[in-house]
């Protein structure tokens, strides 16, 4: 049986080439790999044969070749000791999901590295081609890191200290948050609340800045509670609920993050309130959760898994030298539900 006969089961090596050829492997790793001094006619030849045979090079030796690993780096938000972990979080396994996905389409393998790693020696031991980053801080010290080592990032959502950062995949957090506002508007909400994050996120401070000037165009009373990452276990709750025992009690509240949806759920049943007849309650993250509560949340869904895809495939240009068009903007999409509906009465 000759190489070309063998089963589609065996592995086709290099060594297989050259005996397929009568050529040295060093000869046939020179014609692949385009160096030495070969006749165009040889180097033709061997990649004919190789491509008939079936063979692909392991992702060592591309790595040796290219100088690169085949690997991408996804970089989650960095939080503090005690806050929730990110990937407990549906929106980041959604968007970690597509992401990897994305990156084996174009053969790459995803690493997920953890928020403690922000040193250059760091990411120089993950050796990563390239990194996606989740929700930076502002002044991130990951993205400076990576800066200066020359290592290609993508970030999803911006450093709110680099306005002008072009590779990012990010979503309008103000526009998000003005027609989720105006929606409970239009069902008879008047006392608005916003449960958001004491964070320098970029998404956190544009969604609470819009709150404000829509609040103020409005004419209508500031309700606004910051939570601190680490404190998303307890405080959401105890937060909502001494507004909603309050004597002027909100008739509509905000979770802007998706960790802080049950804190709020909790002290509406504790202060006796129903949803939505007492107290309309949204969220400003999406999440299966959301949508199997009873009754139904409504929430801002950012499309992860949209964003993620973007982001590989801006990454992967950056990685491949290639032009780059960005900022590039993910729409995101209002999903009404029960939540926020007023029962016809």
């Amino acid at each position: 049986m000759t190489e070309r006969d063998q089963p589609a089961t065996k592995r086709v090596t290099i060594h297989d080439v050259a005996r397929e050829l009568g050529l040295s492997t060093s000869t046939v790793s020179a014609a692949l790999n385009g160096s030495g001094k070969l006749r165009q006619s040889t180097r033709d030849r061997v990649q004919r044969t190789a491509d008939e045979l079936g063979y692909r090079p392991s992702r060592a030796a591309l790595a040796f070749r290219l100088g690169r690993t085949g690997t991408i780096a996804f970089a989650l938000p960095s939080v503090d000791e005690g806050a929730v972990p990110m990937l407990d979080l549906d929106f980041y396994m959604t968007a970690a999901r597509a992401a990897a996905t994305k990156a084996f389409e174009a053969g790459y393998a995803l690493t997920l590295t953890p928020p403690t790693v922000t040193s250059e020696d760091g990411w120089r031991l993950i050796g990563a081609d390239g990194v996606v980053l989740c929700d930076p801080v502002r002044n991130d010290e990951r993205l400076a890191a990576l800066e200066r080592l020359g290592t290609p990032v993508v970030t999803v959502e911006r450093d709110a200290a680099r306005p002008e950062w072009p590779y990012a995949v990010t979503s309008d957090h103000g526009e998000n948050m003005r027609t989720l506002l105006d929606h409970l508007h239009e069902q008879g909400a008047r006392r608005i609340a916003l449960i958001s994050a004491d964070a320098s996120w970029s998404w956190a401070e544009e969604s609470a800045a819009a709150y404000r000037d829509w609040a103020a165009e409005h004419e209508m009373p500031e309700l606004v509670r910051l939570i601190p990452l680490d404190h998303a276990h307890n405080d959401p709750y105890e937060s909502t609920l001494a507004l909603l025992r309050g004597a002027d009690r909100p008739d509509a509240v905000i979770a802007t993050a998706e960790q802080y949806r049950e804190g709020v759920l909790r002290a509406a049943r504790d202060a006796e309130v129903r949803i939505p007849e007492d107290v309309l309650v949204a969220v400003g993250i999406d999440s299966p959760g959301s949508e199997r509560h009873d009754p139904p949340l409504t929430a801002i869904d950012l499309q992860p898994d949209r964003q993620a895809e973007l982001a590989v495939g801006m990454l992967l240009r950056r990685i491949e030298g290639e032009p780059v068009d960005g900022p590039l903007l993910s729409d995101a999409v209002l999903r009404v539900r029960g939540s926020t509906v007023r029962p016809v009465r």
